[in-house]
């Protein structure tokens, strides 16, 4: 299992925890419920692992060049793998401009965009295995990609 794959598994458990959790009795409904504090506390559990899978150290350590320093999750090959444009071109290193413009057009995609735009882009998965993956339909995922191309697209530039 890849990381993303990981962190994907983690961001869907929690969106489902917090389903759960809204559904669950109140304290005040029924004194007996436990179910909300359980909840809870998984839910404190997964996003505490997720930040750790994030930063790559325990996100509450309080050493000061840990608060300073700047910790990218995202895999400088796989910021190399993600083209700026749509058509292939030949392989090379990206400049410090081409990353923080690959940075700021995926901060403009949603977490689900960025997750499948990232799984077909870099990690080079094929459609119907991010589909599988993600239990949606082959279409479901072409259009993500195409929509999330677009965002980017505009973001760097208004290409379209």
């Amino acid at each position: 299992m890849s990381v993303r794959t990981m962190v994907y598994e983690y961001r869907r458990s929690i969106r489902l925890a917090k389903k759960a959790y809204a559904s669950a009795p109140d304290i005040k409904e029924d004194p007996n419920s436990i179910e909300r504090t359980i909840i809870s506390e998984m839910l404190n559990d997964m996003n505490f692992a997720l930040s750790w899978i994030h930063c790559g150290f325990n996100p509450y350590h309080k050493r000061g060049a840990y608060r300073r320093s700047e910790v990218q999750f995202m895999d400088p090959d796989l910021m190399d793998a993600i083209e700026l444009e749509s058509e292939p071109q030949e392989s090379r290193e990206l400049s410090d401009m081409e990353r923080i413009d690959i940075k700021i057009a995926l901060s403009k995609l949603t977490e689900r965009e960025t997750d499948i735009y990232v799984m077909h882009h870099a990690e080079m998965l094929p459609l119907d295995e991010i589909a599988e993956l993600l239990g949606v339909k082959k279409s479901t995922v072409a259009t993500t990609i195409r929509r999330a191309q677009k965002k980017i697209n505009k973001a760097i530039g208004g290409r379209s």
